[in-house]
């Protein structure tokens, strides 16, 4: 029937098309009612859930809308049916942290681990993720909840609206409004509005703040890092939160965040992309070590002086960062990043360096190939020009904007949603939705973060202009390396 009723819909109406529309959701939980809350062990829930997304793709794609079509469900059922990441257009996950015995006050940090899990695996697929449901109630009990409250709520709400913000996390808030007719009083309370639209004031008090600025932390030919919550290769990483140093991140290594610091200039805090967590500098007067922790706008340990070319600590033991490379490594081949009294040496000289203005290769192929911009048009080239500023951009990941260095002021910008869409340079502008790209780290590919399911694409030979095209995480033509010039 709803099949049917979405045919009718784009036979009888123009109004259903690829402008106008998000995307379309053929499941919401039924795995998760089927396999967790239902008796459900057999393969009957997830071919039916996946025939279904196969139908409507195939309906629509026959129609010429390119809009994603996803099955959201529990990250667990994810997890369990891992054949949904390739299936599904967009990977579409649900958490409820407050369901996991977690407090408020942990409950974002919670929901960054597993997302960053989720996450991986969607890249490891070739493919964007949303989260598309995540909450806090503010009433009822249930043995998993520790607090529904208000004011819960507000804590959760405050903190994942800045988690968001500084990942660049699409999300979907759950709820809009409070719904009398739902069966508990967990339910019937999920609203940002009580059920008269009036705002609730835990959620009103949220102020999430302008941008931070993406940074890299340069020692030398080394760039200092953090160590992510999630591997590449699939695996949780038991070293998270660790800081190192080491050279920057080349091509689809899958380590990309660890390098990307968020700088706080405001309350001089320095917030690692990779970990959720910011640089923090513990212990006494006489010895001080360095690590990632659980951010705080009123921990002395995590406030930063830079200037004169060093990065100090402004705790009472005021360290310098310091990095040397003839000093022993990590047992995986890492410098260490230690701190010492502030002294003047150049195992001290640390540069912060917006990412803004950090200069980028972006080759293709293994001839040479490099993205590049020749008289305003965009091509990949394998010969060079005289003029090495047509060969290098510019990417930050906060704006998501990718910005050419020999046409200042003009960025890559993509407003057709369709194979062979254009990509042109055009006056950069953060608000501008078809200039946002999302660069996939594991497998290369460098998305369209508006129109989703499409991806930067070169053509077969040198010289011609690239475009979009569909995502596929196999093709040639869309694996990019991303090379820092100073790398």
């Amino acid at each position: 029937l709803q099949n049917q009723a979405l045919k009718n819909l784009v036979s009888r109406t123009d109004l259903i098309n690829n402008d106008n529309i998000l995307g379309i959701q053929v499941s919401s939980e039924a795995l998760y009612r089927y396999y967790v809350l239902g008796p459900g062990s057999d393969r009957r829930g997830i071919d039916t859930v996946v025939g279904y997304l196969r139908t409507v793709q195939s309906y629509l794609r026959d129609h010429d809308l390119t809009f994603p079509v996803v099955i959201s469900d529990n990250m667990d059922m994810y997890t369990k049916f891992p054949e949904l990441y390739d299936e599904v257009d967009v990977v579409a996950v649900n958490q409820f942290s407050f369901r996991e015995s977690k407090t408020a006050e942990e409950g974002a940090h919670f929901t960054f681990k597993r997302f960053q899990e989720q996450e991986t695996r969607a890249k490891r697929a070739g493919k964007l993720i949303l989260l598309h449901e995540t909450g806090w109630s503010t009433a009822g009990e249930s043995p998993k909840v520790r607090e529904a409250s208000p004011r819960a709520q507000g804590v959760f709400t405050q903190d994942f609206l800045t988690l968001a913000a500084r990942q660049n996390l699409n999300a979907f808030y759950y709820g809009a409004f409070d719904l009398p007719f739902n069966p508990t009083e967990i339910e019937r309370n999920f609203g940002i509005h009580y059920a008269n639209r009036t705002l609730k004031p835990g959620v009103k008090a949220v102020h999430v703040g302008a941008p931070l600025q993406a940074v890299r932390l340069w020692a030398g030919g080394n760039v200092i890092k953090a160590h992510r919550h999630w591997n590449a290769d699939d695996s949780v990483n038991e070293k998270f939160g660790r800081v190192y140093a080491a050279k920057p991140s080349v091509g689809p290594l899958g380590v990309l965040d660890d390098e990307i610091w968020l700088w706080d200039a405001a309350s001089s805090i320095l917030y690692s992309k990779s970990s959720n967590q910011c640089l923090d500098s513990y212990g006494d007067l006489n010895t001080q070590t360095l690590h990632t922790y659980d951010c705080s706008k009123v921990n002395h340990n995590q406030k930063w002086s830079v200037a004169n070319g060093n990065i100090a600590s402004q705790n009472d033991a005021n360290f310098c960062i310091d990095v040397d490379v003839n000093r022993p490594t990590t047992p995986d081949g890492n410098l260490v990043v230690a701190m010492y009294r502030c002294n003047g040496h150049p195992n001290q000289l640390i540069s912060m360096v917006p990412a803004a203005d950090e200069p980028l290769e972006i080759g293709i192929k293994t001839n040479g190939g490099v993205l590049t911009e020749w008289y305003g048009k965009v091509t990949w080239e394998t010969s060079r020009k005289d003029n090495a500023d047509c060969h290098q951009w510019f990417y930050d990941p906060v704006t998501q904007l990718i910005a050419s260095k020999s046409h200042r002021g003009m960025c890559l910008d993509a407003y057709e949603r369709k194979n062979y869409g254009v990509v042109h340079l055009y006056s950069c502008n953060a608000t501008n939705v078809n200039q946002k790209w999302v660069v996939n780290d594991i497998t290369g590919q460098i998305h369209h973060a508006t129109h989703i399911g499409f991806c930067l694409d070169g053509p077969d030979n040198a010289n011609g202009l690239v475009h979009l095209w569909s995502c596929y995480k196999t093709e040639a033509n869309q694996k990019w390396s991303i090379k820092p010039v100073k790398a």
